[in-house]
């Protein structure tokens, strides 16, 4: 009588039906975004206008240097360790949030010329 009992409950712990790519690696999904895009998604809700880390920046940085995405020159490795370590009220960032391909394109995207860069 058990096991009759357990039959419907076992039935959702089926493996999902979708089928997955196994020849294209996850990461090569993260690689078609655009960085500018991975910048917004990842970045975008404190470092644009009025988010929380703009004020922050302008606290530190001055108002023209508020906007990462705009004006702010920071070396490539100090964002890197920003990002991965935190600091203040930033928290750091992990790799599955993201990941070292996409941190390499916020970075290269970040040290475009500013008239080169938009936000999406």
């Amino acid at each position: 009588m058990a096991a009759f009992v357990m039959l419907p409950i076992l039935g959702g712990c089926t493996a999902p039906q979708s089928v997955v790519n196994a020849s294209t690696p996850a990461s090569s999904a993260a690689a078609t975004i655009p960085p500018a895009r991975n910048y917004a998604n990842a970045c975008g809700t404190c470092h644009d206008r009025g988010g929380f880390g703009v004020q922050v920046l302008a606290d530190r940085l001055g108002k023209a240097q508020s906007l990462l995405h705009v004006g702010t020159r920071m070396p490539a490795e100090a964002i890197r360790v920003i990002v991965r370590q935190g600091v203040g009220a930033m928290p750091a960032m992990s790799k599955l949030e993201v990941t070292d391909a996409e941190l390499d394109g916020i970075v290269a995207y970040l040290g475009r010329p500013a008239q080169a860069q938009s936000t999406p």
